[in-house]
């Protein structure tokens, strides 16, 4: 008979080769990963910044009314009164996406997630999670446009979970009149991309106009205080 206590031994040492050689492919693949996010991340800004020195020189070629116009309120309607806050959240965008898809993934699960937006939609089982992140993203948009007034960095970053929470499909088995099929990465994508317009451009839009009236409010009460107090 074969001593037990060998065997046991070598596959014990075949075990801990196995996991660390899947713990570096795994170290591996996140640095990749990583890298491969942050030097996309560097290419958008680079193209951002070109494209506003372009447009930049564009509207200097204008005169009168019409550069006054394209350099001051519609300037400051679509990219922002604040570059840089503009690129901040440009760039914010693809992280929230992949940080809501992880917790979605991690903890609710798309089957889940679909069947508390059905319920809540249609009022047959209303799910309070689904009001309060609605709520949310019309708070993060109403925060944008406080801040920064700008409505596309404002839909990019309010869509960025909604894109991320609909990526969550990917993988998951869905079935059709012709029989059921896994999810592949591009059909998720691009369901994923539908869906974040569709949805988070409303909401984003919505919260926008509530965060721009809001600011304009705040001015114009502000504006008497100060005239009052410059008199006293």
């Amino acid at each position: 008979m074969r001593p037990v206590r060998p065997s046991l031994q070598s596959a014990a040492d075949r075990a801990v080769s196995t996991l660390v050689f899947a713990a570096a492919l795994l170290v591996d693949a996140t640095t990749s990963a990583a890298s491969l996010l942050w030097r996309a991340l560097g290419d958008v800004a680079r193209r951002l910044h070109s494209a506003w020195r372009r447009g930049k020189g564009s509207a200097s070629e204008l005169s009168g009314p019409a550069k006054r116009f394209a350099t001051g309120p519609l300037r400051a309607f679509l990219l922002g009164r604040r570059t840089g806050r503009s690129v901040v959240l440009t760039l914010s965008s693809p992280v929230l996406a992949l940080a809501t898809a992880w917790w979605v993934g991690s903890t609710v699960g798309y089957e889940s997630l679909v069947a508390s937006v059905r319920g809540t939609w249609f009022g047959t089982d209303p799910a309070l999670a689904v009001f309060a992140a609605v709520g949310a993203l019309l708070l993060l948009a109403a925060a944008s446009a406080a801040a920064n007034s700008g409505v596309l960095p404002t839909t990019l970053l309010v869509s960025a979970p909604v894109f991320g929470a609909a990526l969550t499909r990917y993988g998951t088995t869905v079935t059709y009149a012709w029989g059921a099929e896994v999810v592949s990465l591009p059909s998720a994508v691009g369901f994923a991309v539908v869906i974040g317009v569709g949805v988070g451009a409303p909401i984003a839009v919505v919260g926008f106009c509530l965060g721009f009236l809001t600011r304009r409010a705040a001015v114009a009460i502000r504006r008497p205080s100060d005239t009052d107090a410059g008199s006293a």
